[in-house]
């Protein structure tokens, strides 16, 4: 079978691998003139990421993290809880090997009445028999084919700055909405710190944190949130093209990796729909609680998240004993039947749906 993968990101490198095992003659079609940059990602991942696709990008390991919201803060001890990736270093190691095209944007996808269908990119045309859109958010083969999607895009933005910190192993959270503020340490006095929103929103966390080093470098990415028809005729989408991110936090990797795998299993049975069906069983009812989840933080007053966070300063021990990196429906156990709670959730619970 012929594949056009468009979009070398590590999910579209990781089906593309998966699909070329199998015998099938794929082209990625990559828009930047190289793999990997520019690094859109905080490069933030659970441990599951480095244990089932390597532990070769990794740069740090987390051990920590100290949450605040406003003068209040929460430290949460788990070793070893994520892994901060070199990004550039990851999806280059799932590139090998293959046949990529860099700096070919493409700018449509059509089908072409005989089953087959037609990619135009950088004034080369390709023929395919499957697409698989790995574009990103703003994906042209979600648009171009007309793939139905419920998909928000929020803005972020972060940058690498020289700058010591008391922890090599914490991450710094910031509760700030629509989702949050960060700070990561690569190690070797190299800081990540990004939040959601514009650059003025970045410098006002930093001031507020006391980060002032040297900036090395400065990157701005849309992250998408919400749901997406996963396949169209022989179209189909995978990562950040089909909103395949963690609601809550906005992480794509480990939910875009396992997606390419339903995929690559779905295209061996030669049944499509296999890689939906397959995505519901794994990640549906999580991404429909994140939503869930997220309608509610954006809509809560701050006396409510307040109290919100209280109840998370309470079970500290319980979060660090069941909360889980990648799904954060592990956390809803803490708030089923507390009283202070069902009051200030069941609330908003019910201002969503009557």
């Amino acid at each position: 079978m012929r594949i056009v993968t468009v979009g070398a990101g590590p999910c579209g490198l990781y089906a593309s691998r998966l699909l070329s095992g199998l015998g099938h003659e794929v082209t990625i079609l990559e828009e930047h003139p190289s793999v990997g940059r520019p690094v859109q990602c905080a490069g933030l991942v659970g441990t599951p990421v480095v244990e089932r696709f390597g532990r070769e990008a990794v740069i740090n390991t987390i051990d920590s993290a100290l949450i605040r919201l406003g003068t209040r803060s929460l430290e949460l001890h788990r070793p070893g809880v994520a892994h901060v990736l070199d990004r550039t270093r990851f999806d280059a190691s799932f590139a090998s090997g293959l046949d990529i095209a860099t700096s070919s944007h493409v700018t449509g996808v059509r089908a072409a009445g005989d089953g087959t269908y037609r990619v135009d990119a950088a004034g080369t045309v390709y023929e395919a028999d499957l697409v698989i859109g790995a574009d990103g958010p703003r994906s042209v083969v979600r648009k171009s084919m007309g793939f139905s999607a419920e998909v928000r895009q929020y803005t972020a933005c972060q940058e690498r700055i020289v700058q010591d910190v008391p922890d090599e192993h914490r991450v710094l959270v910031e509760v700030c909405r629509p989702f949050f503020s960060w700070a990561i340490p690569e190690g070797g006095g190299i800081l990540r710190v990004g939040t959601f929103g514009r650059q003025r929103d970045l410098d006002a966390f930093k001031e507020h944190a006391g980060l002032s080093g040297g900036v090395i470098e400065r990157t701005v990415a849309c992250v998408p949130v919400g749901k997406a028809q996963l396949v169209r005729g022989g179209a189909v989408l995978v990562g950040d093209a089909a909103a395949q991110t963690k609601p809550l936090s906005g992480g794509g990797i480990y939910y875009g990796m396992c997606a390419a795998e339903f995929l690559a299993s779905a295209v061996e049975a030669e049944d499509l729909s296999l890689y939906p069906a397959a995505w519901q069983r794994a990640f549906g009812r999580e991404v429909s609680f994140g939503l869930a989840a997220r309608r509610i933080y954006e809509r809560m007053s701050p006396h409510d998240l307040s109290r919100v966070f209280d109840v998370l300063c309470e079970n500290k021990d319980r979060i660090e004993d069941e909360a889980d990196f990648d799904r954060h429906s592990s956390l809803a156990r803490l708030f089923i039947g507390n009283p202070r709670l069902f009051a200030v959730l069941g609330r908003y619970l019910f201002s969503m749906f009557s």
